[in-house]
This record gives C-alpha cells, structure tokens and sequence, in this order.
C-alpha cells in the first residue's frame, strides 16, 4: 500500500484518514458510551510536507463539547524537529439515546 504522493511525503488522503480516527478517539472519551457519534465534518490544513518514513506526534483535544456536537483539533508535529506539518479539527454529532 502506498502513503506517499510523487513528492516522497505523506499523502493528504492518508492524513485524513489518521485525523478521522485520532479524533474519532478523542470525541469518545468526553462523550457517553450509550450515544452513538457520527463525524460531521473534517477540516484540515496542510500547512508543510512530513516525509514517509518520519515519526509524528500528533496532539488532540477536544474545543468543546456538547448536548449534540463535539468539536476535537488536532496537531501534526514532526518529532525531530517539532515542526508543526498539520492542523485538523473535527465535529462530531451526538445521537441522543433512544426512549423506546
């Protein structure tokens, strides 16, 4: 499986897919287990290139949370040289739970 664009660096797509699930985790420790979330939308910039093979950290944390939304950002740092590559932020809606 390929995760590098032409350049050598990481492709966007796969970003996006590491963003959704970071965030996805994220979102699930501040919401109740009974509630089903679903991503709403995903926002990245792609601020500078992190080439394949390079470790990222990436830092999460949740904006704010609520009755039917909660929103997550995330950052992308290269760990060598703390350079910030990424920046994502995430909302997700909260299903409530169903009275049956």
């Amino acid at each position: 499986m390929k995760l590098k664009d032409i350049y050598g660096n990481f492709h966007g797509g796969a970003i996006a897919a590491v963003a959704e699930k970071v965030s996805y985790a994220c979102a699930r420790t501040v919401v109740a287990k009974d509630k089903d979330i679903f991503l709403g939308e995903l926002s990245i910039s792609y601020l500078s290139s992190a080439p394949v093979n390079t470790e990222v950290i990436v830092d999460c944390s949740v904006v704010r949370t609520g009755r039917n939304l909660t929103v997550v950002a995330m950052e992308f740092k290269v760990k060598k040289t703390g350079k910030l590559a990424y920046t994502a932020r995430s909302t997700f809606f909260n299903m409530p739970v169903a009275k049956l």
